[in-house]
């Protein structure tokens, strides 16, 4: 069950009390820290969405949460995240902004997007936006660079090589059937025309 932070009530007008955000996000990295899923999930409401750009669809609810978290811990079980500073809080919506560093080895398989684990080491510098509601994180939105990561992990090959020219020459011939098949702006027609 979750336990809101009782400093929730001292809300600003609109805005997030800093010291109610800065227990809540001590509380929320030493659970990460310990890849503690349930704990992770006991700082959440229990209708939370949580979009992070490894998982193709939002993250809802609790219970998927605990899924989500348990799926780092298993695919890079030396997850690391390193608060680059302290959240910062919005004055006048109950939201705030964090940013850290994560670090991890994909050791294990990637069950959201069927990745095959490549032993690489990724160290990636990411945004979160959290909205709270109750005392509690409601919405999470993680953003970082997902080229640069999945380069890292060796998910994405480098720039000037072999496999990288291959990959090139696939997205061109995907680009002329997606051509294809795009609506035409000026009529609506769906094939490659002339006007």
């Amino acid at each position: 069950m979750a336990t809101p932070i009782a400093r929730a009530k001292k809300q600003q007008p609109g805005g997030l009390d800093p010291a109610f955000l800065q227990e809540w996000a001590d509380r929320n990295l030493a659970a990460w820290d310990a890849l503690d899923a349930e704990a992770v999930a006991d700082t959440c409401t229990d209708d939370i969405v949580w979009t992070d750009p490894s998982v193709p669809w939002p993250i809802r609810g609790r219970k998927e949460l605990i899924k989500l978290v348990n799926a780092f811990a298993t695919s890079y079980p030396d997850l690391k995240i390193t608060r680059v500073s302290d959240p910062i809080p919005s004055p006048t919506e109950p939201l705030a902004i964090a940013r850290y560093t994560m670090t991890g080895t994909l050791t294990k398989f990637w069950p959201f997007t069927n990745m095959a684990p490549t032993g690489q080491k990724m160290s990636v510098r990411v945004v979160d936006e959290w909205v709270f509601r109750d005392g509690l994180l409601a919405s999470n939105t993680t953003i970082y660079d997902c080229l640069h990561t999945a380069r890292q992990l060796g998910i994405v090959p480098p720039p000037d090589t072999l496999q990288s020219k291959i990959m090139s020459k696939v997205q061109h011939l995907r680009a002329r059937s997606l051509r294809a098949k795009a609506a035409c702006p000026a009529c609506g027609y769906h094939k490659n025309h002339t006007h």
